[in-house]
């Protein structure tokens, strides 16, 4: 595609919000940069709309909150107008032979509100919730550096020069260290990296309800069911 007065250096097709990023990255590295967007609205699924007055319907918004707080820095995100709304209540989930169950952001509520149908998984939750934040805390960093190059392949390593090989294996040596904080619980990690969701909340849940609401989160753009392994990442 021609522009006037030169060429593009990339095209990204899709306005989401990955397809902006990936575009303004490249604006700040020096890029020629065009979006297309078949819609008339930028932002994806993660975009706010207002299909009638006076009513404000997000399409996906809440998966901004996944965005990457480097990103948000970087891009200057806030100052030009991101504002991130809390989930609160974050989940609701109906129930025939009860009130239902009304997950959010307040510890005590989500106890009370678990204990209706199950005591020891209200007792349960809050450590639950400890385990994955200790996990995420342990795995961000290493998704968020680039994957280092593998040192074993010859052909690319012959092409590399010393400063880059030095760097490859410093990055792997990084790696290394942060993988190796997992090992205090290494089986349940990889139980929760590489299996299934619904296994997982059979271990630590006994109701029902709180099983259903939180295998939710395992199935949303992941288009498999809790039973699928991959799905306890997600």
């Amino acid at each position: 595609m021609v522009q006037r007065g030169g060429r593009y250096d990339a095209i990204i097709i899709g306005g989401g919000h990955n397809g902006l990023i990936t575009a303004a990255y490249l604006g700040r590295a020096g890029k020629r940069v065009c979006v297309v967007e078949r819609r008339g609205v930028l932002g994806g699924c993660a975009c706010t709309e207002t299909p009638w007055p006076g009513y404000r319907i997000s399409t996906g918004a809440y998966v901004l909150s996944l965005l990457e707080p480097r990103i948000i820095r970087e891009l200057k995100l806030k100052e030009h107008g991101l504002e991130i709304l809390p989930r609160n209540p974050s989940s609701f989930t109906p129930q025939l032979d009860g009130p239902g169950l009304l997950l959010g952001p307040d510890r005590a509520a989500n106890q009370r509100e678990i204990a209706f149908y199950s005591p020891v998984d209200a007792e349960r939750y809050q450590p639950y919730q400890d385990w994955l934040e200790r996990l995420a805390e342990q795995l961000e960093p290493v998704l968020e550096r680039p994957a280092p190059d593998l040192p074993w392949l010859p052909s690319g390593w012959r092409r590399k020069g010393w400063s880059d090989r030095l760097r490859d294996l410093w990055a792997w040596r990084r790696a290394g260290q942060m993988t190796g904080r997992l090992a205090g619980d290494m089986a349940g990690h990889l139980k929760l990296l590489t299996g299934a969701a619904a296994p997982i909340l059979e271990q630590w849940f006994e109701s029902e309800p709180l099983r259903a609401t939180l295998a939710t989160d395992a199935v949303i753009g992941a288009w498999a069911p809790p039973s699928s392994p991959g799905t306890a990442y997600v």
